[in-house]
């Protein structure tokens, strides 16, 4: 064997032996030092929501109490339509999106995600004018409050945000598809300019009660929310435990946090939450829907 011969060999020899001592270092660690190896902090718990979560400081109150109770520190932020994208590059140990949302459907088929827990709902509200001409502030129900705008033919804008539109085609179906005249108007506006319509028309529309309060608190809506307890204006929010992503995750905290949130006692602290001015609750529980 040449003198080269046997040089390649002791390296390849001593890579062998680097590798398998970092094996064998890795399999003795605990996972609580191989997480902070990775840079992780299994004390801290970071969830993602939607905005509409915050409202009024709600969930804010309710990751307090978790806090205190568990010893866990939970880092709370707000994300957008791409909260499964930010999700999927290692940002959160626990998401909570609206149930039935596609990018929620992916994220666990794909496993990246555990399967979803609901734990509360919130809710659509029809938006009604000052005076109330229809009369639908006393409305039993929202199926009786659309009647109602029909009946008048007072001024209703549709709402083209993808659950108001479903909602306001369910509403149209449920009372008898009345006659769609000049009172039914639909400019393919959404969101705020759809209620601005409605403001400026002195009718009617349907928002999400929670995007609605916010808009109302920074730019003023002539327009006051009601008729928001019925189940068909109400969406369920769930939580996802996330199973795979890059760098550190934190499923022990997650699924602590998740626990905690659809326990008994704080599924009823959920629907005793109130806002200033809303008579009723504008949260309501969903952890019933689970296998408990």
């Amino acid at each position: 064997m040449t003198l080269a011969s046997r040089q390649r060999l002791w390296r390849r020899a001593g890579l062998v032996l680097f590798l398998a001592t970092a094996v064998l270092l890795s399999l003795g660690a605990s996972p609580a030092e191989t997480e902070r190896r990775r840079g992780g902090d299994d004390s801290t718990v970071r969830l993602l929501t939607i905005g509409a979560t915050r409202t009024g400081g709600f969930l804010d109150g309710l990751v307090a109490e978790f806090e205190e109770a568990s010893g866990y520190t939970v880092t709370v932020t707000n994300a957008g339509p791409d909260i499964f994208d930010q999700a999927r590059r290692g940002e959160a140990d626990l998401v909570m999106a609206h149930l039935g949302f596609t990018p929620l459907q992916d994220f666990v088929s794909s496993r990246r995600g555990h399967w979803p827990a609901t734990v509360f709902s919130n809710t659509v509200a029809f938006l009604i004018p000052p005076g109330d001409p229809a009369g639908v502030r006393d409305a039993a129900d929202p199926v009786e409050a659309f009647e109602l705008i029909a009946q008048d033919e007072a001024p209703f804008v549709v709402n083209n945000l993808g659950e108001t539109l479903y909602i306001t085609d369910t509403l149209w179906n449920a009372a008898g598809r009345p006659d769609k005249g000049e009172w039914f108007i639909d400019l393919d506006q959404s969101g705020a300019p759809a209620v601005r319509e409605a403001e400026r028309r002195t009718g009617y529309t349907i928002w999400g009660l929670h995007p609605f309060l916010n808009l109302q608190q920074q730019q003023g809506v002539d327009l006051e929310p009601v008729v928001y307890d019925d189940s068909l204006m109400q969406r369920i929010i769930a939580t996802v435990v996330v199973r795979r992503a890059p760098g550190r995750v934190n499923p022990e905290g997650a699924f602590a946090l998740q626990e905690y949130l659809t326990e008994p006692a704080t599924q009823a602290q959920i629907r005793s939450f109130r806002l200033p001015g809303i008579d009723g609750p504008v949260f309501w529980p969903a952890g019933n829907q689970n296998d408990n």
